[in-house]
């Protein structure tokens, strides 16, 4: 029995116990993959956990479905990041999907990907799927598409992906979107980290006017985890679950979704650490959410 630790901060932390299944590098991050009894497989980018065979679901269903069931037609859909390739299984469970597209820097964490796990090898053979290997940021600038619906399904913002979580960038994704386009992307723990959670969402807030939050545990983690749907035109909380009853007629049950989690307000708590924290990142003064927690990258 081999024991997998990982620092959430500099004084708090948790343990993982189970078996080290691989290790190793691409250029761009160190990754691991860890069995444990309790959550099945995880998958670890730079120390830092990103998904496990237990719960990735309850992930991307608020990630990835959402915007997809609050869009009123979404045909279109680009993923930011999204390396593990679990965004596009998501993504791949909608029929109304005609183009499903995913721009990743690190070849070597989609190629680990679908080595190691099954049902990705099965999902990248829909013909939907491209892959484009090269950074999100200079893809969309640099491409006249648009899209329904855009996934911002980065690691956290601390070396280059911090870029990808300034007002510019997000300006960047609005020009990309079609018209009632929706922006969707994981928003941090207000307790754990205010200063993270309160600068993504005035950032994002900043270029989108309307959002929904959905406040998620995430067993993981070992935390509480944030959604956001992002949209410069007003959401519906109807449309999701009408577009809920389709999707399940046609098979489909999330079975770790809710829509009702959209309608909950802000605890008193979470509503004066977004007063007190954070400002709007941009490129020339970016937020990094671990310049200062030295422990944070493990496995370099």
């Amino acid at each position: 029995m081999q024991n997998k630790q990982e620092w959430t901060t500099n004084e708090f932390g948790h343990i993982y116990k189970g078996k080290a299944l691989w290790k190793g590098k691409t250029p761009y991050q160190a990754m691991q993959l860890f069995k444990n009894k309790t959550f099945g497989t995880l998958l670890f980018l730079d120390g830092k956990i990103q998904i496990s065979e237990r719960d990735e679901n309850r992930y991307h269903q608020y990630l990835v479905s959402a915007p997809v069931l609050a869009h009123k037609n979404a045909k279109s859909i680009c993923i930011v990041g999204g390396g593990d390739c679990f965004a596009l299984e998501e993504a791949i469970k909608f029929k109304g999907l005609e183009r499903i597209l995913m721009v990743e820097l690190d070849k070597g964490v989609v190629d680990f990907c679908i080595k190691y796990y099954p049902v990705i090898q099965k999902v990248v053979k829909d013909k939907r799927i491209e892959i484009v290997y090269q950074d999100a940021r200079a893809y969309l600038e640099n491409t006249c598409e648009k899209f329904d619906v855009m996934i911002i399904d980065l690691t956290e913002p601390h070396g280059p992906s911090k870029m990808l979580y300034t007002k510019e960038f997000y300006n960047i994704c609005a020009s990309r979107m079609n018209k009632g386009g929706i922006l969707s992307i994981h928003t941090d723990n207000f307790v754990l980290f205010p200063e993270s959670f309160a600068t993504i969402y005035k950032t994002v807030n900043s270029v989108f006017p309307h959002i929904f939050t959905a406040r998620i545990d995430m067993p993981c983690f070992a935390m509480g985890w944030t959604y956001r749907m992002a949209s410069k035109s007003p959401l519906s909380h109807a449309r999701i679950v009408k577009n809920l009853k389709k999707l399940k007629k046609n098979g489909y049950i999330l079975d770790q979704f809710t829509p009702s989690s959209y309608l909950l307000e802000p605890t008193p708590e979470e509503s004066n650490i977004v007063k007190k924290f954070g400002k709007v990142s941009t490129d020339k003064k970016p937020f990094d959410k671990f310049e200062n927690l030295q422990k944070y990258v493990l496995d370099r």
